[in-house]
C-alpha cells in the first residue's frame, strides 16, 4: 500500500464523516421546524429521509428510516414506531430502486416522495380518524392532511438539492471517475 492510497482513503473516511453528520443535522433541522409552532407544517423528515436514502445503501437507508420515523413519530404525537415502520420500508425500496432502476433525477424523487406521503397520510387517516366513525372527519383530511402532504411535497426541492450536493462534494474522487466512466458508456 503506498502513501498516496492512505491518504485517499482517510479522506474518503474523513468526507463519510462530514456526510453524515450533515445528514444528521439536516434531520434534527427538519425535525425542529416539524415542533415549533402549532400550526400545519410540512413533514419534512419525509423527503429527508427518502433523499438521504436515495444516496445511501440499504442498511444505511434502513437507519435513517428508523430514526427519520421515530422523529416524525415524536413530532406527530404519534405512537412510537408507527411512522418508524412506514419509512423503513419507504427508505429501503428508494435505495434499491435508486441503486437498480432508477437514475438520479428530481422527477424520480418527486414520484416516490408522492407515493410515501400519500400512503403515510392515508394511513393516518384511517388509523387515526376514520376507523373510529367520528363526525366530518373529512374536515380533518381537508384542513390538515391535504395541505400538509401539499406542503410536503414543496419542501422536497430544497431538500432533495442540499442532499445531492452533499452527497457530490463528500463522495471520494474514485466514486466520480466511476459515475462518469458509467455515464460515458453506452
Amino acid at each position: 500500500m503506498t502513501v498516496n492510497s492512505k491518504v485517499s482513503g482517510g479522506r474518503y473516511v474523513a468526507l463519510q464523516v462530514v456526510k453524515w453528520i450533515l445528514f444528521a443535522l439536516l434531520l434534527a433541522v427538519c425535525f425542529l421546524v416539524q415542533t415549533a409552532g402549532s400550526t400545519v407544517k410540512p413533514l419534512l423528515l419525509i423527503p429527508a429521509a427518502l433523499c438521504i436514502a436515495a444516496h445511501t445503501g440499504e442498511i444505511p437507508a434502513m437507519a435513517v428510516g428508523v430514526i427519520s420515523g421515530l422523529l416524525l413519530d415524536l413530532a406527530c404525537g404519534k405512537l412510537l414506531g408507527y411512522n418508524a415502520i412506514w419509512l423503513v420500508v419507504c427508505c429501503v425500496t428508494v435505495s434499491l430502486l435508486h441503486s437498480y432502476l432508477l437514475q438520479e433525477k428530481l422527477v424520480n424523487m418527486i414520484l416516490l416522495c408522492a407515493v410515501c406521503t400519500a400512503v403515510q397520510g392515508y394511513l393516518d387517516y384511517v388509523f387515526y380518524y376514520a376507523i373510529w366513525g367520528y363526525e366530518d372527519v373529512s374536515l380533518v383530511y381537508r384542513h390538515v392532511m391535504l395541505p400538509s402532504g401539499i406542503m410536503t411535497m414543496v419542501a422536497l426541492l430544497p431538500i432533495y438539492l442540499l442532499v445531492r450536493s452533499i452527497a457530490r462534494r463528500c463522495a471520494s474522487r474514485r466514486t466520480h471517475e466511476l459515475e462518469k466512466t458509467i455515464v460515458r458508456d453506452p
